[in-house]
């Protein structure tokens, strides 16, 4: 076990002893509200009910957990009710993607300052940019996407970061495309490539491995690329990748431009490139909630990682097991990476509006 996480349980354990009855019976014969940010069904949506279903059995206190999507606009007006509306009592929890990302690239459509979150877990995890094989002139191998043109990608919402990672990766590639988005999920953006309304399309690693790799079999489509995840100034191929036959992001546009691109488009991908895999799900709760809750919620989420059942169960269903971090360095990390920097942002401001401007042409 990391030594960071080996720290966190310590301090949680120690916590948990000086409040034995705030925090360890602080669910007792409660309800909890574990809102998801997308739509049934939807990637985010089955992780995160594997997820609720085990917390009921970790969490201190056994409450009823009651699970609510509340899904609109890219995830962002689940987002927006656990920080507008929700009571924090404790008794709201959000099992969120695209959270940091949003308020990394400080994202109109979310209205919250997220940085007041009492934070729970980050889920890591990286996606699969996947495109049809009948896009002109073909696609037998990822490379062969250069020579493409004028082909249709889609998305969840201007400001969402699979938009957006996917419309830098492409612009920096120096590609031609035109641009779909306002899907409510990940289902409907899956059935419209399946439909050819669009032809490309990036998805989290459970549904990829569950959904999409049947249809690379087929030969309907070809994974390109997939996220590198951050480490020591570069980045490094997710051992949850085994068997994908394509590279890195960063390792195919190092084989087409020859380097990394410079200049503020190439600092923009890196930062939503790092919170979107670091932090691909966030746990939260409301401003202000007791620290009880957090830390009873903290310790369960711990659980959960270490739970042989959920690994196997989720290994079953998903092609892959979740983790969740719980210690004090990734909260440090997700607090840090909010700060924004004004260059990146306003830069991320004129990116999202034009990209506005470009839907459906």
């Amino acid at each position: 076990m990391p030594a960071h996480v080996t720290r966190l349980a310590c301090a949680v354990f120690l916590s948990l002893s000086a409040m034995p009855v705030q925090a360890a019976d602080f669910y007792a014969g409660k309800t909890l509200s574990y809102i998801i940010n997308f739509t049934a069904g939807g990637p985010t949506d089955v992780e995160g009910r594997l997820a609720a279903k085990y917390l009921q059995r970790h969490l201190d206190g056994h409450p009823t957990i009651v699970v609510r999507n509340m899904l609109g606009a890219g995830g962002a007006v689940g987002i927006n009710w656990l920080g507008e509306i929700a009571a924090p009592d404790g008794l709201n929890v959000g099992f969120f993607t695209s959270l940091a990302s949003y308020a990394a690239v400080a994202a109109p459509s979310v209205r919250v300052d997220v940085a007041k979150f009492g934070f729970v877990a980050g889920g890591p995890g990286v996606s699969v940019a996947y495109a049809r094989t009948d896009i002109a002139p073909g696609l037998k191998v990822p490379a062969d996407i250069m020579k493409a043109s004028n082909f249709w990608i889609g998305g969840l919402g201007p400001d969402s970061d699979k938009d957006l990672r996917l419309r830098l990766q492409l612009d920096m590639l120096g590609l031609k495309y035109r641009y779909l988005s306002n899907y409510p999920g990940s289902n409907e953006a899956r059935m419209a490539v399946e439909k050819r309304e669009i032809e490309l399309y990036p998805e989290s690693l459970p549904t990829y491995r569950t959904q999409i790799e049947p249809m690379v079999a087929e030969g309907k489509v070809i994974p390109l690329w997939h996220d590198g995840l951050p480490q020591g100034g570069d980045f490094i191929r997710s051992p949850d990748t085994d068997g994908i036959p394509a590279p890195t992001y960063q390792e195919f546009i190092k084989q087409q431009k020859g380097a990394y691109p410079t200049g503020p488009m190439w600092q923009a991908y890196t930062l939503i490139n790092t919170v979107g895999t670091t932090f691909l799900r966030s746990v939260v709760l409301p401003p202000n909630t007791p620290k009880e809750a957090e830390i009873a919620l903290r310790m369960a989420f711990d659980r959960i990682s270490k739970d042989e059942e959920f690994r196997a169960e989720t290994q079953r269903l998903l092609k892959f097991s979740p983790r969740y971090l719980v210690d004090d360095a990734t909260e440090k990390l997700y607090r840090e990476k909010l700060t924004k920097d004004p260059v990146v942002a306003a830069f991320m401001q004129d990116y999202i509006e034009k990209g506005r401007q470009s839907l459906g042409k």
